[in-house]
């Protein structure tokens, strides 16, 4: 039996992490209501539904221009003060859209240089909130503590695409930008507050090269750790398997299902149901299944829970897919991310996840711009059944190329805990 878990009591200093938990909660419910918020701006001020989907062609952009620097700046530089730095930058740069709100004018630029911005920011904050979480906790509380992470998140985003749309109702969508505001503020005043021992953060002390040289040294890195590569490959699938499906359940739901608003409301919430349940079932099937496989399982199973979803002609058969699918992902997703924690060596963390970064901004960049439009050409069935088969394909060639490589991630000794 192969455990990446153990008991539920916290090390000594780990009192730490709830602070940090609850910083997820408001920064997903503020990121909830900016979605919301930024998305109704943008359509009120341009009428044209285009300029939502150049929205998130703007939001792929930080990862397209700038991973290599975020890599390895992340490897550099505190963990904890890239998240709160990362947090009051947001904050700041978000605060130009009530001013310019207020003096009578809100141009579309304004509104596309802030979210290019913000996702800057967010593309730090993602692998240094993973550093730190490996210096709250021991190893062996590491999936644990994110699956904490992952329940505060998914949480937090549903209560804030709800408060999100009732405020706009009611009010307006600056308010709920201004809101937003404040939950970046409230959770960089947390990460203010938690304390992080100089011995356990990343504190590369190493001598600094150009970014290049680091960057290149970073792929050697990962080229030598060859499980390293595998796992990548499997989030940036996980993470196009989000793209799609972000991009194509509007046009899926009304067009191939004939359910409406309120159709695609069930399934997301069905997504959101089944990606609670992950976290809470996680812990368990790692108790049966041995962990260096479980990650290819999962692959399996997102590829066949879509295809499901792509097959439903009924409302219910949809939500069970979705659900699946968000079962499926959420587990993988966390599983994965822990791997990555435990056995990355700290001073290459950021280079490693910025390769991912790399890569999901390239495929987001191509379905964004792409897949929407060819959804008008085939049907979006044959979209997500390709996309399954792609899943499961290239699962099946990562097995192929890895299966004689079963090292540890640093060709260190498996870890094997105790509950």
């Amino acid at each position: 039996m192969n455990k990446l878990y153990s008991g539920y009591s916290w090390r000594a200093g780990s009192d730490q992490l709830p602070k940090y938990i609850a910083a997820t909660f408001i920064t997903a419910v503020g990121t909830g209501m900016q979605y919301i918020g930024l998305t109704l701006l943008l359509y009120h001020s341009t009428g044209a539904a285009s300029s939502i989907g150049w929205l998130f062609v703007v939001d792929s952009l930080p990862g397209l221009l700038f991973s290599p620097w975020i890599g390895v700046l992340v490897d550099r530089w505190s963990h904890k003060n890239i998240c709160l730095v990362s947090d009051l930058g947001r904050a700041l740069i978000l605060c130009l859209l009530p001013v310019f709100y207020l003096n009578g004018q809100l141009p579309v630029w304004i509104i596309y240089a802030v979210e290019f911005v913000v996702a800057t920011f967010d593309r730090f904050f993602r692998p240094a909130s993973l550093g730190l979480i490996r210096s709250l906790v021991n190893t062996e509380k590491l999936l644990k503590a994110n699956s904490y992470q992952s329940i505060a998140n998914q949480l937090g985003m549903l209560v804030g695409t709800a408060l999100g749309g009732f405020l706009v109702a009611v009010s307006s969508a600056i308010v709920v930008i201004e809101l937003n505001i404040f939950s970046f503020i409230l959770s960089g005043a947390l990460i203010l507050w938690i304390s992080v021992q100089r011995s356990q953060s990343n504190g590369n002390r190493q001598r600094r090269h150009k970014v290049s040289t680091d960057w290149i040294t970073g792929l050697k890195y990962m080229k030598s750790n060859k499980k390293i590569i595998e796992i990548c490959i499997y989030n940036g699938m996980i993470y196009i398997t989000l793209y799609v499906c972000n991009t194509l359940l509007p046009v899926f739901t009304e067009r191939e299902l004939g359910v409406g608003s309120r159709g695609f409301g069930y399934i997301e919430a069905a997504w959101a149901a089944g990606a609670i349940i992950g976290v809470f079932i996680l812990l368990p099937a790692l108790r049966f299944i041995n962990q260096s496989h479980f990650s290819r399982y999962g692959m399996f199973f997102i590829a066949a829970s879509l295809l499901l979803f792509s097959i439903s002609d009924f409302l219910p058969q949809a939500m069970i897919g979705y659900c699946l699918t968000g079962l499926g992902i959420v587990c993988s997703r966390i599983h994965n991310d822990t791997l990555i924690q435990r056995d990355v060596d700290p001073g290459f963390l950021g280079r490693v996840n910025s390769v991912i970064l790399l890569f999901t901004s390239y495929c987001s960049l191509f379905i964004y711009l792409g897949v929407g439009y060819l959804g008008d050409v085939i049907s979006v069935r044959w979209i997500y059944f390709i996309v399954s088969l792609l899943i499961a394909g290239t699962t099946l060639i990562a097995i192929l190329l890895f299966k004689a490589d079963h090292t540890e991630l640093a060709h260190r000794p498996e870890r094997r805990f105790t509950d």
